[in-house]
């Protein structure tokens, strides 16, 4: 399948996504037409009371965003949907109630919810070059025959940049510890694509409505970025969406490993189609999180 990226300017959660959808149904139909499951994996970084509510929400998938996918899919498929995750800060249960994700699923008769940490697991060898790991993964998110990868564009403390891809190859492991743990190894970026290579979402979209920057991933500030983003090569997705935050794509080394591995579309270097609007009349500068400042410092000649 010819990689494409739908592209949309939008300042609403529900009907950006909608509309962004629309240019891949097609493609998303003949997939879903053959399933009997879609998985998606939200972003619920933090359930715990936060010193700043604001900041803190901007970690959370918006649920309006995951409602404009259910509701967009409905048309052509009716099966099982389970929206997934596990927190890293609070009680996950608590986390989907105090974001509408418990209301959410109870007004469809066929989406439920599910706290990574009562998956089943299977255990998952990491080749990392600083000594071999061994890892629980959850085993919805690894067989899920659709995945799809829901979140919003934040800056990260350890990688630069979070988006569609990290959400899944952090998020499959089980247990704040092990993440944790992850989370302090000498070359992360390493160990995101080494992941990737055992799970990558199938659909990833990204709602830049708003976005956070300066101090992600967790409280961050607000910066409406405007628009959103889907693609059905999760690479695609997530390097566009830095590209959008004004970054330096070769400073978020995990996106070019992955690209090495030959799992996707780097944009800009790559051909893809770009569905919508221009991708350089929605760049907007996130401040990045300061120790990357200098990594991503776009230099215009080199994306020409």
């Amino acid at each position: 399948m010819k990689s494409k990226i739908s592209l949309v300017k939008s300042k609403e959660h529900y009907a950006g996504s909608k509309r962004v959808l629309r240019s891949l149904q097609k493609d998303i139909q003949e997939i879903t037409e053959k399933i009997d499951t879609v998985v998606i994996k939200i972003n619920l970084v933090v359930t715990v009371t936060p010193r700043r509510p604001d900041g803190v929400k901007l970690a959370v998938t918006p649920v309006e965003t995951v409602k404009s996918f259910i509701d967009f899919i409905s048309a052509f498929y009716n099966k099982r949907i389970v929206i997934v995750e596990e927190s890293c800060w609070g009680d996950t249960k608590k986390g989907f109630e105090l974001y509408g994700y418990e209301k959410l699923a109870s007004t469809y008769r066929n989406v439920e919810l599910l706290d990574i940490k009562d998956d089943e697991h299977s255990i998952k060898t990491i080749d990392y070059s600083q000594g071999e790991l061994t890892l629980p993964f959850s085993k919805t998110i690894m067989e899920a025959p659709f995945l799809v990868s829901i979140a919003r564009p934040k800056v990260h403390c350890n990688v630069a940049m979070t988006a569609g891809i990290k959400n899944i190859a952090m998020g499959v492991v089980e247990g704040y510890k092990n993440r944790k743990s992850l989370h302090t190894k000498k070359d992360l970026h390493e160990l995101i694509a080494l992941i990737a290579k055992h799970i990558l979402p199938d659909l990833v979209i990204i709602d830049g409505v708003s976005g956070m920057e300066e101090s992600g991933p967790i409280q961050g500030r607000e910066i409406k970025s405007g628009w959103v983003l889907a693609s059905l090569d999760a690479l695609a997705a997530d390097s566009l969406t830095a590209y959008l935050m004004d970054f330096n794509i070769e400073g978020i080394s995990y996106l070019g490993r992955i690209r090495k591995y030959g799992l996707g579309k780097l944009y800009p270097k790559d051909k893809i189609e770009i569905i919508g609007e221009n991708p350089d009349d929605l760049v907007i500068h996130f401040k990045p999180y300061r120790k990357f400042s200098r990594d991503l410092k776009k230099e215009p000649l080199q994306y020409k």
